[in-house]
């Protein structure tokens, strides 16, 4: 046994030396059977519980994370080369900010005890303190920071920033899961490039708030999240470092009001941190036990869930009407819908109409079309959505909820100058960097811009008798606003969730006063709104490297439908996104509407509209699994067969997919749960399904195979795990039930 003198010398060795071995480097507080153990010996500070210790350099340097006793988890070839934390000071006349890191000091001060650590860093241009705080037989430690400026302002601070070493020897193992849309994976340490990446939150790209790395092999694993539910604007960065095998997360935080100077600055939530065993789902699932008692969950699953119209939880599709130009007419989309409802058999679907309005006279793009501003529609658009309500065919609005076309007079010029967005010059900010100069970016936040969409939401649904509304780009951030006269902080803060929060509240119940079933989606928005939208657009169907991530965090608690249904430009895609999007509970979308003899309708796409009438049979019988059920972990079915590559519909993304797809989601009325599988590939697939009877809660089950008419058939039972064989045919659907 090593005395502690000896592991205090060999753990101060090891803080200015290179890589180690990771067997090499065991938890020096031993094992802790209960309570929270304090170390404070010399240069050596930490905390450790049964399940993590968590150990300091006495300068104020993370030297190591552990799961229970076992290998360090931060990399040991970078940490003295990692400040836990760095601020910059408020730039000056658009020079660059000034940085400042924990690794600029030794004038330190430390204090721990029983759960608490606490790290004060003295600068000549600040005062940081840092917390970390282990509860008993927690894993997680939860961090905290507080920054007082001494003679200069606050731009930004990152915290926590921790480098975790590669889990695995083998490069392609290590894997991390990142916020990107609806959940991405990525390789990290020697297995990719030297990179960093940024994710803003709320924004086009982060929806969620964690990240996560750890080994596909070994299923060890580091859980980074921010729980923060009141949407701070922040950026999720990940820093790639090859040359030492390690990955380095970190949170950048934009405090409120830092257009007006912030000298005192607390972090309005925690970031929590620590070892866990799994992958993705494993870290999805962490998040989801913080996610579902935040308000954005607060009106329940979906299942239970009276406010959202029966229509739109079973539609097969959603579609894109558009007469945003001369060409697209009214009467071609209006038989388009005809079309697709004839050949869905009647049953009721929903889109969203774009360029409804009449507009300017010389309108000839989506940009011209006089955002913001109240029009009469276009002649016979009102007769043509009474006419395709009556058949079923739900249309939303189409409403811009930032854009202002500045070129249209005839407006209160003086609320709409007061109500746009401004940069740190307090200059107006063009929508879309400044592209179409005329097109304003309205801060939601104000209260006459509310007014305005609210405005917009009501004609549209009182007069022109849509069944709702689509706020396009809404939902997720912004040009940042530092306007001092909107009631909201000058830049940072929360002013992108909050403002639009109340800006949803205010459009759903004025349209809900109109008609009860009025829905009203967004595009691509962020976690923060699943309480106040009834369904959303996605980005893309399918991306590289996708892991259906929001799917396991808030599935069961909010509808999403696909953008764009067209065969790609490989002309190969259809398959594979419909599969993809039927396993997840997704609808399938969208169709465009301009064409009245729609593609997917005509002799050449049979097979693939047979498919997707097809899965919209099983969504039917399956709905309370695939589009109301939780989503439990995807089998790893170990295929021996190449996977099947396509362009992705949308953006041309080069994606591969398995040939045999699968999810498993369990039912939130009975507990029992369903396998589903489809073929995607051109060739018969054989396949080995584990079956585990414990999803179900229970000792012993049946498992049956569900047809699309939702007959059973009985396949087997038992009370042990057990390997059920199949054999798919191309574009054959197993829908497995276990009771």
């Amino acid at each position: 046994m090593m005395s502690r003198l000896a592991i205090l010398l060999f753990m101060l060795c090891l803080a200015h030396a290179g890589p180690i071995a990771a067997t090499s480097d065991p938890s020096p507080f031993g094992e802790v059977t209960q309570g929270v153990k304090a170390r404070e010996e010399g240069e050596s500070i930490g905390l450790a519980t049964s399940k993590t210790a968590l150990l300091f350099h006495g300068a104020g340097i993370l030297t190591g994370i552990w799961a229970g006793d076992e290998t360090n988890l931060v990399s040991r070839a970078i940490t003295n080369d990692v400040p836990l934390w760095s601020i910059e000071v408020t730039p000056v006349a658009g020079a660059k900010p000034t940085v400042i890191t924990a690794n600029m000091t030794t004038n330190i001060s430390t204090k721990v005890t029983d759960g608490l650590l606490r790290i004060t860093y003295h600068l000549d241009l600040a005062k940081v303190i840092v917390e970390a705080k282990l509860a008993a037989d927690s894993a997680m430690t939860h961090w905290h920071i507080e920054v007082e400026m001494l003679g200069a302002d606050l731009w930004s601070v990152t915290f926590p920033q921790i480098a975790i070493a590669a889990f695995e020897a083998l490069p392609e193992a290590n894997e991390m899961v990142v916020p990107y849309r609806r959940g991405q994976t990525r390789v990290f340490g020697k297995g990719a490039a030297k990179g960093d990446a940024d994710l803003p939150y709320p924004g086009s790209s982060a929806k969620f708030q964690f990240m996560a790395a750890y080994g596909t092999t070994s299923g060890r694993g580091f859980y980074y999240a921010v729980e923060d539910g009141e949407g701070y604007a922040k950026s999720f960065q990940q820093k790639n470092r090859p040359d030492s095998d390690a990955v380095i997360l970190a949170t950048q935080h934009f405090p409120a009001g830092r257009g007006s100077g912030v000298r005192r600055y607390t972090l309005p939530y925690d970031v929590v941190t620590g070892p866990f065993k799994g992958d993705w789902w494993q870290a999805a699932r962490l998040y989801r036990e913080w996610w579902v008692k935040q308000v954005w969950a607060s009106k329940g699953l979906l299942e239970k869930r009276k406010d959202i119209p029966q229509w739109l939880i079973h539609s097969p599709i959603a579609t894109r009407p558009s007469t945003t130009k001369p060409a697209r007419t009214v009467a071609n989309n209006t038989d388009c819908m005809r079309a697709l409802s004839d050949a869905l058999g009647g049953q009721p679907f929903f889109g969203t109409w774009y360029g409804y309005p009449q507009g300017p006279a010389e309108a000839k793009t989506s940009d011209d079309i006089g955002h913001g501003h109240l029009w009469p529609p276009k002649p016979g658009l009102v007769d043509a959505v009474h006419q395709l309500a009556g058949r079923g065919v739900h249309l939303q609005a189409y409403i811009q909820s930032m854009i202002y076309d500045s070129r249209v007079p005839g407006d209160a010029w003086e609320e709409v100058v007061h109500a746009v967005t401004l940069d740190p010059q307090a200059r107006p900010v063009p929508y879309g960097a400044g592209t179409a100069p005329h097109l304003l970016a309205m801060c939601r936040a104000t209260p006459w811009w509310q007014q305005r969409l609210v405005e917009l939401s009501q004609q549209a649904v009182r007069e022109f008798g849509f069944d709702g509304i689509y706020l396009d780009s809404f939902g997720k951030g912004a040009p940042e606003c530092f306007a001092k006269n909107h009631g909201h902080a000058v830049g940072g803060g929360n002013t992108f969730i909050a403002g639009q929060r109340v800006l949803a509240q205010k459009v759903r119940s004025a349209i809900r006063a109109i008609n009860p079933e009025a829905i009203m989606s967004g595009e691509d928005p962020v976690e923060a709104f699943r309480d106040l939208l009834d369904v959303n657009l996605y980005a893309v169907n399918a991306m590289k490297n996708y892991v259906p991530v929001t799917r396991a965090v808030w599935g069961d608690y909010s509808l999403g439908h696909g953008r764009v249904l067209a065969p790609g430009k490989a002309n190969n895609s259809l398959v594979p996104e419909l599969a993809l999007l039927f396993l997840e509970g997704t609808i399938p979308g969208r169709l465009y509407g301009e064409d009245p003899n729609p593609f997917l309708l005509q002799p050449a796409y049979a097979r693939e509209f047979g498919f997707l009438k097809k899965l919209a049979r099983y969504t039917e019988q399956g709905l309370p699994y695939l589009r109301l059920g939780e989503y439990l972990h995807p089998l790893d079915l170990k295929l021996q067969v190449p996977a099947v590559g396509f362009t992705e519909s949308c953006e041309g993304q080069k994606v591969s997919l398995p040939p045999v797809m699968n999810s498993v989601t369990r039912s939130h009325t009975d507990g029992s749960v369903a396998i589903a599988l489809v073929n995607i590939s051109i060739a018969p697939q054989s396949v080995s399904v584990r079956v585990d009877p414990s999803l179900c809660r229970s000792g012993r089950v049946d498992l049956a195979r569900m047809d699309d008419d939702g007959k059973l058939e009985p396949l087997a039972s038992g009370g042990a795990p057990w390997r059920q064989p199949l054999t798919l045919q191309p574009l054959e659907v197993a829908f497995l039930v276990l009771k």
